[in-house]
């Protein structure tokens, strides 16, 4: 460079411009190529050199020629490369302010003066002129364009202004056109310029892209840079045409491209059209030259495509879904022409281009498929389909080989290839649910069967891929016609020649049919043709095209079968349960083969019958498989790398289903099979037919196929899946649960265990451990393992939790049906919570539980029949659809023994069904099942109504569902009720049907019918026939033990657990519960019978498995065979022989000094009577809270039947009386308990907790509350308490009354029965005033209890067990006979007193009052009535109590202070210990000198007997009489009875005889000792009168009725008629009362005087409801000024029209009496649940007819409107107990009102009167104001404890 300085010093004109500069340049390239420099220092020093050197050139002279011309601009152009790579931006100014300083005039004109020597050359001279001007102009651009790029590059703070000066440029310069055209045609000095200029333009353009980058998109439009490109573009276009430069062409459309993309703001819509408009100038540039050979126009075409697909792509991640269709039409509408114009070109591409065709190819598809997802999300589903029609012939099928997978693979695999063929199907789904089902379109135009695709296997692949698709939408009204069509279709193309593939498509019909209902398609036939056609095309040697889908001929087949036992069940044929069997059997076997469990030949053998077993070949054990790792999808997803570890063994001695150490999963491999390499088509789909075969067996009865097909499944699973899949858990445990339902526990225990680790180990899905956890607990809780079965419930609980969520990417079908499977488990959590209960004895809670899994069954089936509405919806009648079930309640009320007697099947109309899937079965028997146990649950508690009405609605649902067998079960089941309920008729016009259903089927059904044939035989006094059927009964239970342990052989290796195929397992029975029923009754009958027979029975029975139903049953029956041989030993002994025939009482009633020793038979008779005891009460331990109620009434009574016989032989328990009397009071009121306990928790709004929520369990498996239930909206809740500072006060009674009802649960549910809690008093804090007397009567009716407890007193009660069968019948005369009355008779006498009082009530609205002489025969016979039940009445107390009550008239010499003579029924007496003391002293003088007369009698016929008198006058002397039997027989009237008399005289000869001393009856005078005795009372009578002792003032006497004595008006027999007496259901339900009366003495406003005893009723709080029919007007009348005048005394009520159920509830809750004058107890106005959930009720007054009356419900406890009352806690009921006339109850009513002073009046002086009188005395005294006193005034009752106004 130092030489260039010097030439830059010399003078003028020694060195030219031009070749100075031009060396310059020279230079400076030689020192960058220098090896001697580093090319950084180059690249700095060249820059800096040159400045140094313009600096010099600048101060010489003549120094702007120097700087001009040529080489000058050569050397700037140069040097402005080092600036811009340097990014000096100053220095580029320079250099292009030097550039622009350059004249081009000077330069060329001394140019030409110097070059040019005269005018020859003048044209080449103007040319090299040109050629200079134009190099300066493109130099001046060149610089131009470098200043604005480095601005751009470098965001210099002047880029604005240099962008500007640029966009001037371009807008303001022809000159540049002009030279970037120049290279088109002209000389190389012009192209070198035009290539120079066109280089500086593309790396302006490049700059201005890449600008855009830090722009905001908002910012771009405005931007000058943005305008920039937009010239350049223009500029580019202009010189890409005419003559077409292809690579102007490329950077034109690039900046198009560019120009759209910035143009397009996702946020602003104003900006989708002008971008749309930018971009489609592309199409419109290249159109115009698209034929032109010299450009690529298909790739172009490509590329535009690309760039609209691009765009259509930012608008579809901005939502801009609508705004992108126009974008994506157009790329989808180019490429595919872009493709047809490559096909046509024959342009060769490099590599690059090859590839991007490639992937136009594979991805045009995708396009189509996204404008179709867009049309969609604008509604626009005809433009969908056409986009999805277009996506699925754009699919690239040859590039993924789609062609030849279809002839070697199943359909998910062909469409599981890669992630297009998946897209692929996914765009069918979209497309045939477009077609299908929006746009309801033709089934041709549906199908793609004219799809433009060569090869017509891949449509056929598509059409099977519309089949599939529209499975699970198959309901719908369209579909049906279009899968047809489509399988039309498909079976067109598939023709013999891929016969695999059409027997594919005819197993796709056999479906189709099924779920459409059809049994006949033309052209195709019946399902079993088309059995026949697949057999044909899979057996044939030849499979041609379809040689490589081999592998699924027997999946194929067994498909068919499985199919064709669906449609056998699906038509109702008639041998439906022997073909579905059939089939399944079939289909089992042809799988086995696959499993290698069975030979392969086997599968070509004819068809088996129902149950035949195949027979397992003997074969070496192989080596266990290794478990597939296959995960089902699921989560969550865990693939394992381990084989299954065999449990270490335990012991053999363990509980029920305890793990177990076995492996029963591998079977010994079969020759010939390679279960590995065994292909399966749709695993998941054949699992689920398997399953609902299964279930429809299940269903079906066919418990055997059902075990069979669920084993197959299993193992199935194991091999394909492996054992963490869903599958095989769930299979497992479906299988483990038949066993253990069948008692087969060992088999389960197997099963379970051997999943358990699995499950535990998390290699399972959540749901499937659930499910697993559920079933498993479900299993133990059966079998009574209580604490696991609650811990594994727990675990399961656990689990809920974590499938709570929903995929939000689910259609509606998927997500309905997922929630529905939410509710199945829920359900199912329900169901199994209530069986832990039950096992627990909670009935309450059991109840509870199960009505909570009714209704998530009720939720889920009715979510699914939304899915699937009915065929006819039009033939449904109101509310009876079984799968939406009234209120029950609502349908108890209603109900009647005789409503059940008529039809035993009733015919209702019921919608008919869809074929329903697997989902839609275990929903409809998970209904089924509920329905049934809830059937069973009440039947248990004895709730018979409730029993009828659920298994009604179970029949009902399961004729719905073409379910003979679940139909049968709940026939069945109402037959059961019927026969307890004593409707022998009915139970077998039930039965008989139920056997019809299940006729020529052994199963549990048939068993069960079998069995209550038996007991309808027992009852009918068919003993011979009763033991003939149950002694089949027992054979048909052995016939299928033995074929289910045949079946064991394909499910276990005996080897493994211990046992032969064949033999049993020590104690472990079929169905261990129905055997030990059968047994029980069958043993019993052979208790006099066949020895042998009996002996062999009853070592059956003991060896039966311990669980606390079959321990109750042999409780039971060792406890009635023990009784019953004591009863032998009685008849059998002369001393015993009269003890069952003689009173009894307990306490003995009599003391002795001396020890008595029985003899050695009497002490054997002790024995056993204590053994029986024990039996009985350990037999009261398993059934006392959930058994049923029929043996747990047996049990109680039997003890007490037991405890008299005890005491009479001397051997009595210090606390027999109480514990006597508890018993007894327990047998009177054990459904009530039942009921209450069930009623409490629901009087109390407990906040609103979704049933969803599974219910909650303690560690111990008692029930908890939820503790998260959110308590129900305070805004519309009408019982919310207000959310202030005094929320407490908003309510103060309401927290007083929850804990008086939660105190009286506690009490109940502790209760339990066992000698030590029954032998304390019950009633020793009540008040003393009262007195409580037990009725009951045994079970034979052979016995009356009778049993009397003062209240307040800690005296023992006294109790008379008294013979009825037999008494006042000697059998000597006529007059004897007519004074027998049996129970059987009395009860027979009052029912057709009733029923004809009832029908002579009803007929009176027929009698007219100008009539009189039907006036008179009607008011004749309602007299003749009146005087029978009169008569009736007194021969009830005369024949079945006698002597142990008082049946006289007051004697009227006797003082008025003494009035009322006591026994048993009679008020307590005030007796002083000298009364006493003197009474007895008589009484035992007047027997010892009959005893003594009997000796001397004795004497003179034998000497022997000389020395006997003393002694026994001795022993006599030392025995005296209690003094509570003295006070009972004291109050015997002197002018009594004589037989009155004999039985006091019998029963005190008895006791003698018992306490050792002999009594010859017919020695003993038994009419004088009449005598004396009649004079001892009269001289006693007078003794009361003189020593003037007084009655107690209120007395009140309490009857506890037996359900057998309920109907009798106890009442009005002489000696309580006319006294204060009340009825209550037990003795805790009167502690109930009491709590309640002193809960509300306590809030009495003060001042007012209330008896200590008794209710609390504020007669100011009153309402009365008047006539509420309408059409009581003489009622009305009568009444209408009495409740006028208590409306002004306080009282509110209605009259003359009907109250809403409302208004009755809330006078029952708000008002202390409630009085109503209508017909019945106002049944048909408020409902008896509504009743029975009040937290407090009024006391009542019913008037109605029949408003007291318990209906008979046979072995049941009665039912009727008083215990609904007694639930809802109202201390006092009046009602009555039959039909009565409106005239006499009127008056009855009114004479009420006036000794109770209940008028205005009355009212006012409520609480100021000394004197009070009591509601039980009040109705005692008005019973004489009625014309018939008998037939209208027995019939008032009261319920409850009295109350004093």
């Amino acid at each position: 460079m130092y030489a260039a300085n010097c030439l830059a010093h010399t003078s003028a004109g020694t060195v030219e411009s031009t070749t100075f500069w031009n060396q310059i340049v020279k230079f400076g390239g030689a020192y960058i190529k220098s090896q001697d420099v580093e090319k950084e220092e180059a690249m700095c020093a060249v820059p800096a050199a040159f400045m140094d050197l313009v600096c010099i050139v600048e101060k010489r002279d003549g120094a702007f020629d120097f700087l001009s011309g040529k080489g000058f601009v050569g050397f700037c152009e140069y040097w402005l490369i080092f600036a811009k790579r340097a990014g000096d931006i100053c220095l580029v100014d320079r250099i292009a302010g030097l550039i622009r300083g350059i004249s081009a005039d000077s330069s060329s004109s001394s140019k030409a003066t110097e070059d040019t020597p005269g005018s020859v050359e003048s044209d080449q001279q103007a040319h090299k002129v040109d050629v200079e001007h134009d190099s300066l102009a493109a130099a001046r651009l060149c610089a131009i364009f470098t200043q604005a790029n480095s601005a751009i590059e470098q965001k210099s703070p002047d880029m604005v202004v240099r962008i500007r000066e640029a966009f001037t440029t371009f807008k303001g310069s022809p000159v540049l056109l002009h030279l970037l055209k120049a290279a088109n045609g002209d000389s190389e000095d012009y192209a070198r310029i035009s290539g120079k200029l066109d280089r500086a333009l593309e790396r302006l353009r490049r700059a201005v892209i890449s600008a855009f980058d830090s722009l905001e998109p908002q910012e771009i439009i405005e931007h000058p840079l943005y305008l920039l490109l937009g010239e350049i573009f223009d500029v580019l276009k202009q010189c890409a045409f005419p003559n077409v430069d292809a690579d102007k062409l490329t950077r034109t459309l690039d900046t198009l491209f560019v120009l759209a993309r910035m143009r397009l703001i996702p946020s602003d819509p104003r900006s989708y059209i002008p971008a749309y408009d930018v971009l489609s100038q592309a199409t419109a540039i290249l159109e115009p030259h698209a034929s032109n050979p010299n450009i690529d126009a298909p790739n172009y075409l490509r590329c535009i495509s690309n760039a609209f697909h691009n765009l259509a792509g930012t608008l579809y991640q901005a939502g801009r879904y609508g705004s992108a269709v126009s974008f994506l039409k157009e790329a989808c509408l180019l490429g595919i022409r872009a493709l047809e114009t490559r096909r046509k070109s024959a342009l060769s591409d490099n590599g690059r281009a090859v590839e991007g065709w490639k992937q136009l190819e594979e991805q045009l598809y995708r396009r189509w498929d996204l404008l179709g997802v867009c049309y969609l999300k604008n509604g626009d589903c005809k433009q969908a389909w056409e986009a999805f029609q277009h996506c699925v012939e754009a699919f690239p099928y040859a590039a993924c080989n789609f062609s030849e997978r279809t002839k070697q693979a199943n359909l998910p695999e062909i469409f599981s290839l890669t992630t297009g063929t998946k897209q692929l199907a996914a765009v069918v789904d979209r497309l045939t649910n477009l077609s299908a089902c929006e746009l309801l379109m033709e089934p041709s135009a549906v199908s793609l069967s004219s799809l433009h695709v060569d090869d017509g296997s891949i449509i056929g692949v598509l059409l099977e891929r519309q089949i599939e698709s529209l499975e699970s939408i198959r309901y719908k009204e369209n579909v049906t016609k279009v899968v047809s069509c489509l399988l039309h279709d498909t079976l067109k193309i598939y023709g013999s020649d891929m016969p695999v593939r059409r027997a594919r498509i005819l197993v796709k019909w056999l479906e189709y049919m099924y779920y459409s209902g059809r049994d006949v398609i033309p052209g195709i036939g019946s399902p079993d043709d088309i059995g026949v056609q697949v057999e044909n095309l899979l057996q044939s040697k030849n499979l041609d095209k379809d040689m490589k889908l081999t592998a699924y001929v027997s999946q194929y087949r067994a498909a068919t079968y499985l199919w064709r036992a669906l449609h056998a069940h699906r038509r109702m044929d008639n041998r439906q349960n022997d073909l579905v069997a059939h089939y399944s059997d079939e289909a089992c076997r042809i799988l086995r083969v696959l499993l290698g469990t069975s030979d392969p030949g086997i599968a070509n053998k004819p068809l088996l019958k129902q149950n035949t077993v195949l027979k397992k070949t003997a074969r070496p054990l192989a080596k266990p498989r290794p478990t597939r790792k296959i995960a089902s999808a699921r989560e969550p997803y865990q693939r394992i790398s381990r084989e299954p570890v065999t449990p270490k063994s335990q012991s053999q001695n363990k509980k029920a289903l305890q793990p177990m150490s076995v492996d029963i999963e591998t079977s010994p491999q079969q020759p010939g099979v390679d279960r590995a390499s065994t292909m399966y088509d749709d695993i998941e789909k054949l699992l689920s037919l398997l399953r609902l075969t299964a279930r429809i067996n299940g269903i079906l009865g066919r418990v055997l196929s059902k075990v069979d097909l669920l084993n197959v499944s299993r193992r199935l699973c194991d091999l394909q899946l492996g054992k963490q899949s869903d599958e095989y858990i769930t299979s497992s445990a479906d299988l483990a649960c038949e066993f253990t339902k069948l008692g087969k526990v060992r088999r389960a225990t197997a099963i379970f265990s051997a999943t358990l680790d699995t499950v535990r180990s998390g290699r399972a899905s959540v749901k499937a451990a659930a499910y697993f956890y559920l079933r498993y607990a479900e299993s133990l809780a059966i079998t009574e393992e209580l604490q696991r079965s609650a811990a594994v419930y727990s675990e399961a609980l656990n689990l809920s939790e974590a499938f709570d969520c929903e995929d939000k990417g689910l259609s509606v079908n998927q997500r309905i049906r997922t929630r529905v499977k939410r509710v199945e488990m829920a359900a199912i959590a329900s169901h199994v919570f209530s069986l832990i209960q039950y096992s627990m004895g909670d009935v309450s809670a059991t109840v509870d539980g199960m009505l909570q899994a009714l209704r998530l069954w009720n939720r889920a089936a009715d979510s699914l029949m939304r899915l699937s509405p009915a065929h006819s919806p039009s033939q449904v009648t109101q509310n009876e659809d079984p799968f939406s079930m009234s209120s029950l309640k609502d349908a108890l009320f209603k109900m009647s023994p005789k409503d059940t007697v008529k039809d035993p099947t009733p015919q209702k109309t019921l919608p008919q069904r869809n074929p329903m899937d697997g989902l839609e079965w275990r929903i409809s028997e998970g209904l089924v099942a509920t329905l049934l146990s809830l059937s069973e649950i009440y039947l248990s508690r004895g709730s018979a109504r409730e029993a009828q009405y659920f298994a009604q609605q179970a029949h009902d649902l399961a004729k719905s569902l073409n379910a003979p067998t679940l139909a049968s079960r709940a026939l069945t089941k109402k037959g059961e009720v019927h026969l307890y309920q004593g409707l022998l008729n009915a139970s077998m016009e039930c039965l008989t049907a139920a056997a019809a259903l299940v006729q020529n089927q052994h199963g549990v059904e048939s068993i069960d019918i079998q069995r209550l044939r038996g007991v309808y035989s027992e009852r009918m006094s068919h003993a011979v026939s009763a033991g003939a059927l149950y002694d089949e009964t027992l054979a048909m239970i052995e016939e299928f033990d033995q074929v289910l342990q045949k079946t064991d052989g394909f499910v276990f290796d005996h080897k493994l657990i211990g046992a032969s195929p064949v033999s049993k397992a020590k104690n472990e029975a079929l169905l261990p519960e129905l055997f030990a029923a059968v047994l029980r009754h069958r043993i019993w009958l052979l208790r006099d019978g066949n020895i042998q027979d009996y002996s062999k029975l009853l070592g059956k029975f003991l060896l039966l498995p311990h669980s606390s139903r079959t321990k109750s049953e042999e409780n039971v029956l060792m406890a009635k065979l023990t009784l019953h041989a004591v009863y032998g030993r009685f008849r059998a002994d002369m001393f015993l022989s009269s003890l069952t025939e003689s009173t009894i009482a307990l306490p003995m009633g009599m003391t002795s000094e001396l020890t008595y020793t029985p003899s050695s038979a009497t002490q054997d008779i002790l024995v056993s009577l204590e053994a029986a005891e024990k039996f009985f009460w350990e037999c009261l331990v398993h059934i006392a809270r959930t058994g049923r109620i029929t043996d747990v009434r047996e049990g109680v009574v039997s003890l007490a039947l037991v405890q008299a016989f005890r005491t009479s032989l001397g051997k009595s328990n210090v606390n027999a009386p109480n514990i006597t009397v508890g018993l007894l009071d327990a047998s009177a009121a054990i459904t009530l308990r039942r009921e209450m306990l069930q009623t409490i928790p629901h009087k109390f709004s407990q906040g609103t907790s979704d049933d969803i929520k599974w219910p909650l369990l303690a560690a111990d498996g008692s029930p908890q509350h939820q503790l998260n239930a959110t308590r129900g909206s305070t805004r519309f809740a009408s019982n919310s308490l207000l959310q202030s500072e005094d929320e407490d006060m908003a309510d103060p009674d309401e927290t007083s009354l929850r804990e008086y009802w939660d105190s009286v649960r506690m009490r109940y549910q502790v209760q339990i029965f066992d000698p030590s809690a029954l032998s304390s008093s019950q009633v020793v804090n009540l008040p003393s005033n009262w007195t409580v007397v037990h009725i009951n009567v045994n079970e034979d009716k052979s016995t009356l209890f009778v049993a009397r407890q003062e209240c307040g007193s800690p005296r023992e009660p006294l109790i008379f067990c008294v013979p009825l069968k037999g008494r006042r019948d000697n059998g000597n005369s006529d007059e004897d006979a007519e004074q027998h009355l049996t129970f059987e008779d009395a009860m027979k006498e009052l029912e057709d007193i009733v029923k004809l009082s009832d029908e002579g009530t009803k007929s009176a609205i027929h009698v007219k009052n100008e009539d009189q002489e039907a006036r008179a025969n009607w008011w004749k016979q309602r007299a003749a009535l009146d005087i029978r039940l009169r008569d009736l009445l007194k021969n009830v107390e005369f024949c079945w109590l006698g002597g142990f009550k008082v049946n006289i008239i007051l004697l009227r010499e006797i003082s008025m202070a003494y009035q009322r003579p006591k026994t048993i029924l009679n008020p307590r007496s005030n007796l002083t210990p000298e009364l006493i003391a003197d009474l007895g002293a008589q009484f035992e003088k007047v027997f010892h000198r009959s005893l003594l007369n009997q000796d001397k009698k004795v004497k003179t016929r034998g000497a022997h007997r000389k020395g006997v008198s003393k002694t026994e006058n001795h022993v006599t002397s030392r025995i005296t009489f209690s003094d509570a039997l003295l006070e009972c027989f004291s109050t015997l009237s002197p002018k009594c009875r004589d037989e009155e008399l004999e039985d006091l005289v019998y029963f005190m000869l008895d006791l003698y005889q018992f306490y050792g001393v002999p009594v010859a009856i017919a020695e003993v005078d038994v009419f004088q000792i009449t005598l004396e005795l009649r004079a001892v009372l009269e001289d006693h009578v007078q003794r009361l009168a003189r020593q003037n002792v007084k009655k107690s003032d209120d007395d009140h006497l309490f009857l506890v009725l037996d359900k057998n004595l309920q109907g009798l008006p106890w009442e009005s027999i002489p000696i309580l008629r006319g006294r204060s007496v009340s009825r209550v259901p037990s003795v805790d339900f009167l502690h109930d009362r009491v709590a309640f009366a002193e809960r509300k003495r306590e809030i009495v406003p003060s001042g007012r005087v209330l008896p200590s005893t008794g209710a609390v009723v504020d007669p100011r709080k009153g309402y009365y409801i008047l006539n509420p029919s309408g059409d009581l007007h003489k009622t009305e009348a009568r009444f209408r000024s009495w409740a006028a005048d208590m409306e002004k005394a306080g009282w509110h009520g209605i009259i003359g029209r009907a109250p809403s159920e409302q208004q009755f509830l809330n006078a029952l809750r708000n008002q202390d009496l409630v009085v109503y004058f209508g017909h019945g107890g106002g049944e048909q106005y408020i409902r008896s649940h509504r009743i029975r959930k009040l937290p407090a009720c009024a006391a009542t007054m019913l008037w109605g007819c029949s408003s007291g009356a318990l209906r008979e419900m046979g072995d049941f406890d009665r039912v009727g409107t008083p215990f609904n009352y007694m639930i809802a806690g109202s201390p006092c009921l009046v009602a009555n107990l039959w039909d009565v006339t409106d005239r006499d109850i009127d008056k009855f009513s009114q004479a009420v009102f006036d000794k109770l002073a209940l008028t205005a009046d009355g009212i006012k002086n409520w609480g100021r009167r000394d004197e009070q009188v009591s509601i039980t005395d009040a109705v005692g005294q008005a019973r004489e104001s009625c014309k018939l006193k008998y037939l209208t005034g027995a019939a008032p009752v009261v319920y409850g404890i009295p109350f004093y106004l």
